[in-house]
């Protein structure tokens, strides 16, 4: 079976560019229309607290935790560490 290229598969989804007005009129109404965009209220809350928010950390706080490290001063209050994972487990938890 041979194929005939000449003529399209489909006549109704060939381009129609005798649709588009060749004085402009389509440009001009495209300009004149009003674009718009619609920002997440979640999006726009979070850009607001990075806004509004501190530094993630202090670096005078880091140098000395690193300094009292390196001295063997500093100490793990392990008892502190599992309140705090205990109370953030309960409230995953909802309890």
């Amino acid at each position: 079976m041979k194929i005939d290229s000449s003529k399209p598969l489909n006549p109704t989804l060939s381009r129609n560019n005798d649709r588009v007005p060749s004085n402009g009129a389509a440009s001009a109404e495209r300009s004149s229309s009003v674009d718009s965009v619609t920002i997440n209220p979640l999006a726009a809350k979070l850009s607001q607290l990075e806004q509004s928010t501190k530094p993630t950390f202090d670096a005078e706080r880091v140098e000395s935790l690193k300094k009292a490290i390196s001295e063997g001063r500093f100490t793990v209050r392990t008892e502190a560490i599992a309140g705090k994972i205990i109370q953030s487990a309960q409230e995953l938890l909802g309890k």
